[in-house]
């Protein structure tokens, strides 16, 4: 039997794990068979059937923080907009709306673009005191003043909602993460070719194994064939 292809990305790694541990229960849902009776097999299905959850999970933390480094981009922005927009109000020979922008632009200061270089909570926290500072009554009249600056606020707002959500489901998500994925999949990857394809390789040609071993095999071969079709087109592309 072909072991795996080290250079199956995690994802794929993640989707042949989870079909090896579900042609192992579909064989040994049959109680009178050898493989239901196999207490070898049982142990190395129990420890990929284990890493193979763990890897998913780091997968999805894994997301979930990429997707939060995204989201604080896009506040960052809206905060960059915002200044720029105030500036260049008050920049403007138009003396009711200079006078609203630099009163608006004077909250705006007591935080600044300077807060995008800030740590992920500390931003959090300027943003929620500037955007309760922007809510104040007496500032309603400037804001509506100044075409675009409501729709920033709320942009803002939408924004930081959004990363709040996203730092929420990272925080979910790490506390049942053991690990990164890529320290996962090496563990997941000694416990199939190192363990799982010698003993099922050993065991396939006895009885009761046969049908196992060989859709097994397929799925492997058929992994390892999308790392193959990888490295052919990059020899194209270059």
């Amino acid at each position: 039997m072909k072991k795996i292809n080290s250079n199956l990305r995690v994802t794929e790694l993640d989707t042949v794990s989870d079909v090896l541990v579900r042609l192992y229960k579909d064989a040994a849902s049959f109680k009178d068979s050898s493989i239901a009776s196999d207490a070898n097999l049982a142990g190395i299905m129990a420890e990929i059937e284990n890493l193979s959850v763990q890897i998913t999970t780091a997968i999805k933390s894994d997301r979930i923080s990429s997707a939060l480094d995204e989201a604080d981009i896009a506040r960052d922005s809206v905060v960059r907009n915002l200044g720029d927009a105030l500036t260049g109000y008050a920049a403007i020979p138009v003396a009711a709306k200079k006078a609203s922008a630099e009163k608006l632009l004077a909250v705006f200061s007591k935080y600044g673009r300077q807060i995008t270089a800030k740590s992920y909570a500390e931003e959090s926290s300027l943003i929620e005191s500037m955007l309760e500072d922007f809510g104040a009554e007496n500032l309603k009249a400037d804001i509506a003043a100044l075409d675009g600056v409501a729709g920033l606020l709320e942009s803002l707002r939408a924004a930081q909602n959004d990363f709040n959500r996203k730092n929420d489901e990272l925080t979910a998500a790490n506390v049942s993460k053991a690990d990164s994925a890529s320290a996962v999949k090496k563990l997941l990857l000694s416990a199939v070719n190192s363990k799982f394809v010698p003993y099922v390789t050993a065991v396939g040609t006895l009885g009761g194994y046969g049908d196992f071993a060989a859709k097994c095999e397929a799925e492997i071969v058929k992994a390892n064939a999308t790392v193959k079709g990888r490295t052919k087109a990059a020899e194209k592309a270059e």
